[in-house]
């Protein structure tokens, strides 16, 4: 399932990431599935070059080719990618950015990557809850009105940017 793209017109290069696993309406859905994939096109001739293991979903849009020949992926970890030619490509490593973070921006001149980071609600799992999956789920079938303890202990986290000033 393809979410975004990025272009290297110079190279004829058309990176795409996707997920290969459907979101089911499960909690947390299927964005958040590993791996997601880093697919690599020549767009000469319409054929893979590479598919890469990636974040879930990576937002490729946000991949930046540089002098040094890296790219970046978000959705929720920066995957970084060598270049190693045009045709192969390297996982370097995952770094985490943050929940639901899926925006990112690779400056040059500052050498430095920012992910921002959207206001989100985090669910704390009550004290004695055994089974967090099954009792989110009987909550979530309860009548309108009744009280859903879980559920209450939702958090909100602001809005925030991350700043890295290095990643591999």
């Amino acid at each position: 399932m393809p979410h975004s793209a990025g272009l290297d017109a110079t190279h004829h290069r058309l990176f795409v990431g996707s997920r290969i696993k459907p979101n089911t309406g499960e909690i947390g859905g299927g964005h958040q599935y590993e791996p997601g994939k880093l697919v690599v096109i020549d767009t000469e001739t319409g054929k893979v070059v590479q598919a890469l293991d990636s974040v879930g979903e990576p937002m490729i849009s946000t991949m930046t080719r540089q002098p040094t020949h890296l790219l970046y992926g978000i959705n929720c970890t920066v995957a970084v990618f060598k270049e190693i030619d045009p045709d192969h490509f390297q996982l370097l490593g995952k770094v985490p950015t943050g929940a639901v973070s899926k925006t990112g921006l690779w400056v040059p001149e500052l050498k430095r990557f920012y992910s921002a980071v959207p206001q989100h609600f985090v669910l704390t799992v009550p004290h004695g809850t055994k089974d967090f999956r099954a009792d989110l789920l009987k909550e979530l079938n309860l009548k309108e009105g009744e009280v859903a303890p879980i559920l209450s202990n939702m958090i909100v986290e602001e809005a925030h940017l991350m700043v890295f000033d290095y990643l591999p």
